[in-house]
Parts: structure tokens; sequence; C-alpha cells
């Protein structure tokens, strides 16, 4: 009988110990740090996500969302707060897409890169410096 409260006292200790240590957010060299739903964005979009990336030299965010018509994918490439590349690729219903590069100097596009980045936990985003 006191072999199996030692027993138990023991995995009971280990599994609050294992749910009280685990990091939120997974310290990585490489690799998707975190991602997010339902973004409220600009334009609007529905069935929205964002994933930010570490890669050695940079991190990227990717969005994608649905428009009324179309389908948009976004990335945006980063390290600590500078944005390096940025630019968008629409998917048609029809078939068709375009694609085009932001201005990184346009004060919009710094707006959008600065409130896309917010949504994503701090511990995330401090991986990128």
């Amino acid at each position: 009988m006191k072999f199996q409260t030692l027993i138990m006292t023991t995995l009971a200790g280990i599994a609050l110990t294992a749910c009280t240590s685990a990091p939120t957010i997974p310290q990585l060299e490489l690799g998707v740090l975190q991602e997010v739903q339902n973004l409220e964005a600009y334009p609007e979009t529905t069935n929205n996500s964002a994933k930010l990336t570490k890669f050695s030299d940079k991190c990227v965010i990717e969005f994608r969302g649905e428009l009324e018509n179309s389908r948009v994918i976004e990335q945006w490439s980063f390290k600590g707060l500078t944005l390096i590349d940025a630019g968008s690729a629409t998917f048609m219903r029809d078939n068709t897409s375009s694609a085009q590069k932001f201005d990184l100097y346009d004060a919009t596009t710094q707006k959008n890169f600065l409130a896309l980045r917010n949504h994503f936990a701090k511990e995330a985003i401090e991986q990128c410096n």
C-alpha cells in the first residue's frame, strides 16, 4: 500500500511539474514559432490565418485569407523591427492571379506590418531579433 501511494505521489508530482514548466512558445533554431487565426485585417477577409516562421537570417509572416471573389496570400520578411521584403499574391475564382510587391517605405505598409506582427506572442516575436 505504501509503495502504491509513493508511486502515485511521484507520478502526480511529475505531471504537475511538466504542466507548469512547459513553455508556451518553443525556442527554435528554425521552424514555425506560432500560428494565429481569425485576425482583424484590412481589407476584411474571412477564414484568415497567419503563421510566423523563423529562418536562419530572418522571420517570415505568411498571411492567408479569403476575399469575396478571391484568395490572398501575403508574405512579410523581417528581422527585429526591420521589414526586409513584403508582397502579396491574389488568386481569383476564375483561375487568374496577380502579384504585387509592397513599398517598404510606405506608411500604410509599415502600419499594416506592425498590426499583423502584433497578433503574435511577444515571446515568439523576440526570437526574430
